[in-house]
């Protein structure tokens, strides 16, 4: 999963993206989907931006390319603010494959956020 700066030009991020593409297809590497699930809210600013757009690379590679996308996403932290690659067990990659990543839902109504927590209705050390 690639998180990317969300104010950064489209073009830098598709420049990015096809490096990366290049990268993992390198020795016979298969990139299956892309699932670009676009731009969204994040939970906390990363590098004071509320806002990032996520791609879902879903492929079959070697460590070596996976070492290196590492490499140059880190060069590149203008556009690209996190990423992170998870190994999927056997089943869960054919799934991947055939279905790619699905798209999160959020079925809490438009301004709703975090329910509210019960407090204390005191204070300690006051009398």
């Amino acid at each position: 999963m690639l998180v990317l700066n969300a104010d950064a030009s489209e073009e830098r991020q598709q420049e990015l993206l096809e490096r990366v593409q290049e990268l993992l297809r390198a020795d016979g590497g298969i990139i299956h989907h892309m699932d670009d699930w676009g731009r969204r809210k994040i939970a906390y600013a990363i590098d004071k931006q509320p806002e990032a757009r996520f791609v879902v690379l879903t492929c079959d590679t070697n460590a070596s390319a996976i070492k290196e996308m590492g490499r140059v996403l880190s060069i590149s932290r203008d556009v690209a603010l996190r990423h992170t690659t998870v190994r999927l067990s056997r089943i869960e990659a054919e799934r991947a494959i055939v279905n790619g990543a699905p798209v999160p839902v959020d079925e809490r109504p438009e301004g709703e956020g975090r329910p509210q927590r019960g407090g204390r209705s005191r204070q300690r050390g006051r009398r």
